[in-house]
């Protein structure tokens, strides 16, 4: 019998040891589900997940380095692993951008021990599976949510997104080429084009812009 692997990604350990505790419930049901991997940051979900294929990756929205809405772009655009999101935030914003992100299902934290399995199963079966509260905003037609969620937003480009995210967090030219594998001038330029292209004029309007749209947490 071919292995489900999945891979587990969370900032806090206590939450991935939890979703481990909760799949390994069920194994006795579910015997060749296995727990391949664990990630603490966006981007060491993305290489994981390159790295080990898994078929689920269960991965939180609100995670350093890279986010999950970031993350989920690049592990859809890597491998054809399914995503589910496991988050706190219940709000109609967050639903649709994790659902434009290409998202296969939305599951909150609060309902984690009650529907985490029955989530994983509904994606293993190329469904789509989201948790009570923002399903309502998962049926709409996806120009719908688009047009609600970018009405007066900017758009940056994908690197644009995770240098203003590393930004945010504090980390320098510098450390932002490192992280990246770009020297720190081009770290530099990105920085320049972020700020103008959002109207802003110091780091301190653009760590108060990320929190306020959610791509670092307060």
């Amino acid at each position: 019998m071919t292995p489900v692997r999945i891979l587990i990604a969370d900032d806090h350990e206590v939450v991935r040891q939890g979703v481990r505790a909760v799949l390994e419930a069920v194994l006795e049901a579910e015997p060749e589900w296995i727990v391949c991997g664990e990630a603490s940051s966006g981007r060491e979900a993305v290489a994981m997940a390159v790295e080990l294929r898994p078929e689920v990756v269960v991965l939180d929205v609100s995670m350093p380095e890279l986010n999950g809405l970031e993350a989920t772009r690049q592990i859809r655009g890597a491998v054809p692993a399914k995503i589910l999101i496991l988050t706190v935030h219940e709000s109609d914003q967050i639903a649709t951008e994790v659902l434009d992100a290409g998202a296969d299902g939305y599951v909150l934290k609060t309902d984690a021990g009650r529907t985490l399995i029955e989530a994983i199963r509904a994606l293993l079966q190329n469904q789509r599976f989201f948790t009570e509260r923002v399903r309502a905003v998962a049926v709409r037609p996806a120009g719908r949510r688009r047009g609600a969620a970018t009405r007066g937003a900017v758009r940056l480009t994908p690197r644009q997104r995770e240098v203003l995210q590393l930004l945010a967090e504090g980390k320098s030219n510098k450390e932002v080429g490192a992280t990246l594998g770009v020297t720190t001038k081009t770290a530099e330029t990105h920085r320049t084009q972020i700020l103008a292209k959002l109207k802003l004029h110091s780091i301190s309007e653009l760590v108060r812009y990320a929190i306020r749209n959610r791509i670092i947490e307060p």
